[in-house]
C-alpha cells in the first residue's frame, strides 16, 4: 500500500548501484548512503510515490484541476520510503546516532497525542513531554533541511554546528524554525523557495509529512508571524540537557505545492466542500 504522494526536488538513485557525490554536510566527494528524510523510525518505512514540482504545476495547468484532484499514477514509486543519497556514511551514521533517537521520541509523543484525540476535531494539541533533550531535536531537523538543500543552504557554519554534537553556535537571528501537525492532501519536501509578500521577501524551506511538519524561515522579516509553533529556542540547550517541554502545536493543512501555504480546501476554492466553486468556474469556461 502506498503512502500519500509527496513533493520533492532531489534525485534518488537505485539502491543496486553505488552512488558517489558531494556529501551535503561535510562537503567531501565520497560514496553516498541513503538518508531517510524524515528518519525511518518516524513512520517513513513504506513505499511512496515521488512527484516532482514541475509535474504538479504542468498537470494543474493542463487539466485545470486542483492539486488534490490530479492522478499521480505516473510518479516514481520509491520502495524504501522518503529520502535520497544525500550524506556520506560517516555523516549519516553520526547524525543518526546523535540526533535521531531524541527526534523520534519527540515525533512519537506528538503522534501519541494525535491518537488520543482520535476523531474529534481540533485546531491544535497541547502536550507535555517529560525529560526530553531539545538540542538534538533541533539539530536533526536542521540536518534534514541540509539534506534536501544543497550547499548547506549557503551557510558553511552549519557544517561545524551539525557535525559537532555539542556546538551551540546556531544563528537564531538568521534561522527561525516552526513545527505543526501535518494534515491535508499533500506531503511536501520543498527546498528553498522565495516568496514576495506584504511583509517583504520570505525565504523558506519545508518538510511536512505525517505526523509532523517543519518550516524553516531564513532571514525572516521581524513583523512576519508564520503559522505553526516556533521551536527555535530548542537551540539554547546544551546537548545533554533534559527538560520537560510544554508545547501547543497547531494542525495545518498542506493542499498546494507551496511552502507555508496552509489553506484548507474550502479556503482555496471558496467553497465549503472544496469542490463546488472550482466546478462552477470550469463550467463557465
Amino acid at each position: 500500500m502506498l503512502c500519500r504522494n509527496y513533493i520533492e526536488g532531489c534525485k534518488v538513485m537505485s539502491r543496486k548501484q553505488k552512488t558517489y557525490g558531494i556529501c551535503r554536510l561535510c562537503g567531501e566527494n565520497k560514496e553516498l548512503t541513503f538518508e531517510h528524510v524524515p528518519p525511518e523510525t518516524v513512520f517513513n518505512k513504506g513505499a511512496v510515490r515521488n512527484v516532482s514540482l514541475d509535474a504538479i504545476i504542468k498537470d494543474t495547468m493542463k487539466e485545470n484541476k486542483l492539486p488534490w484532484e490530479i492522478n499521480y499514477g505516473k510518479g516514481k514509486i520509491q520502495q524504501r520510503g522518503r529520502g535520497g543519497f544525500y550524506l556520506c556514511g560517516d555523516c549519516n551514521s553520526c547524525t543518526g546516532q546523535w540526533y535521531v533517537p531524541e527526534y523520534s521520541r519527540f515525533v512519537h509523543a506528538i503522534q501519541g497525542a494525535m491518537r488520543q484525540a482520535g476523531e474529534q476535531k481540533y485546531e491544535s494539541l497541547g502536550l507535555r513531554i517529560k525529560s526530553i533533550r531539545p538540542l538534538p531535536i533541533l539539530k536533526q531537523v536542521m540536518t534534514m533541511f541540509c539534506d534536501i538543500n544543497s550547499g548547506l543552504m549557503g551557510d558553511d557554519s552549519l557544517k561545524d554546528y551539525l557535525l559537532d554534537k555539542t556546538s551551540r553556535s546556531f544563528n537564531r537571528d538568521r534561522y527561525h524554525l516552526y513545527a505543526h501537525i501535518h494534515a491535508g492532501a499533500l506531503e511536501r519536501m520543498n527546498g528553498i523557495m522565495v516568496q514576495s509578500t506584504n511583509f517583504g521577501i520570505i525565504t523558506l524551506s519545508e518538510i511536512s509529512t505525517y505526523p509532523v511538519g517543519f518550516t524553516l524561515y531564513i532571514d525572516k522579516p521581524k513583523n512576519y508571524k508564520p503559522e505553526g509553533v516556533e521551536i527555535t529556542s530548542f537551540s539554547e540547550w546544551d546537548y545533554g540537557d533534559e527538560s520537560d517541554v510544554q508545547i501547543i502545536i497547531p494542525k495545518l493543512e498542506c493542499n498546494t505545492i507551496f511552502s507555508g501555504d496552509y489553506r484548507t480546501k474550502g479556503e482555496i476554492t471558496g467553497s465549503a466542500d472544496g469542490k463546488a466553486q472550482i466546478g462552477e468556474a470550469t463550467t463557465k469556461g
